[in-house]
């Protein structure tokens, strides 16, 4: 194939760009100029997204954004902070000619490495070198009483003893819901013994996707206090749980299973078809019953990461379990908050 063209460009400085990847097959919320544009407010990322053009028309893009740290190095990773990416295509020859582009250009630009997050496929696909995590879809487009008939016996359980417990859910996508928000990831975040992320970060997410009615924070109340939150962002006819909070007690049983219940049950009434429950580690054994719980297929998640100077694929490890979780679980709260805001943007 021939009379192509590949230009990087910056989806927040195309109008239209949301309206671009909604044409193509497995586009999601991490793909769209919002996500884009929190990203590079918060942790001042680059981004480059490697597009070929046909006839003008957007025939395939790999979204990616160039971190360079003198802590972690200089890299291009598609996409920092996001569950997965899959590279959107229209045949595969376009989609091996953007990946020679990029190793080209992370060449000449003295990058590292980059890395892919795919589940679809495996990309590159000449790769056996990678990690795997999972992730966990659910139809939504039946109604509700058959999107009931999908809960495990467990789920079931949980939802119910959260109502006899007097739980109330309440939607709110205010500012002041963020902040809300916020304070119960950080308890969440000590628990799972991480530093939480910047608080910038959420700010951003209220600005750019939030207030534009993009996104929504469903709020689980005990006696006027909020205890547990889930956070949601939309695209197409997708929905995608990004993030959960919780605080560190007076945390009712299935308050979790009661707020993602009626999560589903909002969406699906709206008409949206497609739910994803998001990236789980594989020894996050709890997670991924709480997710399958709901009836959600299961899928892998694909990360590889290319070598550029020795021109080979290597392992990606995580960054999320080791010695440090033990340390961090017992740090104070104001110290864990400084040390996100120092670190994250040298993560990605």
């Amino acid at each position: 194939m021939s009379g192509y063209t590949i230009k990087i460009i910056n989806p927040c400085e195309i109008e239209n760009w949301n309206n671009e990847i909604l044409r193509m097959n497995n586009y999601s919320f991490f793909h769209s100029s919002e996500w884009s544009q929190v990203l590079s407010d918060t942790y001042y990322y680059k981004p480059k997204y490697f597009c070929l053009f046909r006839n003008g028309e957007l025939s395939a893009v790999v979204p990616a954004m160039v971190i360079k740290s003198k802590l972690t190095g200089s890299r291009i990773v598609s996409l920092p902070f996001s569950d997965v990416c899959e590279p959107l295509f229209s045949s595969i020859d376009d989609l091996e000619n953007v990946k020679e582009f990029i190793f080209n250009y992370c060449d000449n630009n003295e990058l590292r490495y980059m890395e892919f997050r795919t589940s679809e496929l495996k990309f590159p696909f000449e790769t056996e070198n990678f990690r795997t995590d999972l992730r966990h879809f659910l139809d939504i487009a039946a109604d509700e009483n058959k999107l009931y008939k999908l809960l495990s016996e467990n789920s079931r359980r949980n939802i119910k003893s959260a109502g006899k417990d007097g739980l109330t859910i309440k939607e709110l996508n205010s500012f002041e819901a963020v902040k809300i928000f916020y304070r119960l990831q950080c308890f969440t975040r000590r628990k799972h013994g991480l530093p939480p992320q910047p608080e910038s970060f959420f700010t951003n997410i209220y600005k750019y996707i939030i207030s534009k009615g993009k996104g929504d924070i469903l709020i689980a109340y005990l006696n006027n206090i909020p205890v547990a939150a889930l956070m949601f962002f939309r695209i197409g006819t997708k929905v995608l749980y990004k993030f959960g909070a919780s605080s560190d007690s007076n945390l009712p049983k299935g308050a979790n299973h009661l707020l993602m219940w009626e999560a589903i049950k909002k969406y699906s009434g709206l008409g949206y078809k497609e739910f994803d429950f998001g990236r789980t580690e594989t020894n996050h054994e709890g997670l991924r019953r709480f997710k399958l719980g709901f009836g959600a297929d299961e899928r892998i998640i694909y990360t590889t990461r290319y070598d550029i100077a020795n021109k080979t694929f290597v392992s990606a490890g995580t960054k999320t379990t080791g010695i440090h979780n033990k340390i961090f679980k017992h740090t104070p709260l104001p110290l864990l908050k400084f040390i996100g805001n120092t670190i994250y943007k040298h993560m990605g």
